[in-house]
């Protein structure tokens, strides 16, 4: 693997999109094979943040805070088709050509209803915990039942007990910390509307396009989207390909970064375009 890029190297910049909202983003400024990433439900931009040390220093490295998480612009609507059409507007205004997209959980969703709206932008799909759609979700609403008996701010040990139950080998305190520490930027009302956008999703999706090529990166302990979810991903996308990682729960890329990332590389080399090639866009300085 190639020198890793350095968490020096990371810009941090805010976007407003057509639409008003504003998001706040990390680009690591490179020339390579452009990466956008979408990270899950109340994380943030540092989901990813082990990646960024691992992957080749020559790929650009871009990745929002989603609305309403992170630093991110709060907004009236958390639907997943509001998270699809930030992800949409955020690729035009940041990329010229086909861009490398990843998404963990709530983002694997919204990369599939970006990868279905606009192939166009895509040259690769890469879904991290993924499923096709978490609508109606057992877990999910019982989660829901739970969020209704809070109050703001949201408390810290319910924080870290929901991040924790994600994996299957247990964090570092430091990283944990971490991860905490961004789910409690958010207030109540984006918890209980992004996972409602989660568990309301209409069911009438299309389907994967087949030129895209999909990756699925899943941990067997995965305690949130299961076996069962996997094969419906499998069957509805026509060019996929899924790597299995044994005893490793529901974020590989926490877990197991070194080999995520490398799983990553190899797939985004494999399917670059060299007419990928990234623009500089209106962005303000953090």
């Amino acid at each position: 693997m190639s020198a890793p890029a350095t968490s020096q190297t990371i810009a941090s910049h805010v976007t407003t999109l057509p639409n008003g909202q504003t998001l706040r983003y990390v680009d690591n400024g490179a020339g390579g094979p452009v990466i956008v990433f979408l990270h899950g439900y109340t994380d943030s931009w540092r989901s990813f943040e082990p990646l960024f040390s691992l992957l080749p220093a020559a790929f650009r490295l871009i990745a929002p805070d989603q609305r309403g998480h992170g630093t991110s612009g709060r907004a009236a609507r958390y639907s997943i088709a509001d998270f699809t059409s930030d992800g949409i507007a955020f690729i035009e205004q940041l990329a010229v050509g086909p861009v490398h997209l990843i998404g963990h959980s709530l983002g694997s969703i919204v990369a599939q209803r970006v990868a279905e709206k606009r192939p166009d932008l895509l040259a690769s799909l890469t879904l991290i915990g993924p499923t096709r759609t978490a609508r109606a979700h057992p877990g999910l609403l019982e989660f829901r039942e739970e969020l209704k008996q809070l109050a703001d701010p949201v408390p810290a040990d319910f924080i870290e007990q929901f991040q924790s139950s994600t994996t299957h080998t247990p964090l570092s305190d430091t990283q944990l910390a971490v991860l905490v520490g961004e789910s409690a930027k958010l207030d109540l009302e984006t918890w209980r509307g992004a996972l409602d956008g989660l568990i309301e999703e209409p069911s009438d999706f299309p389907a994967l396009p087949a030129d895209v090529a999909v990756l699925s990166l899943w941990g067997e302990e995965d305690a949130i989207f299961d076996r069962e979810a996997q094969l419906a991903l499998s069957q509805a996308a026509p060019r996929h390909t899924e790597i299995t990682y044994p005893d490793v729960g529901h974020a590989p890329h926490w877990e197991i970064p070194s080999r995520v990332a490398e799983d990553i590389r190899d797939f985004v080399l494999t399917h670059h375009r060299p007419a990928n090639a990234a623009k500089g866009a209106e962005k303000t300085n953090a």
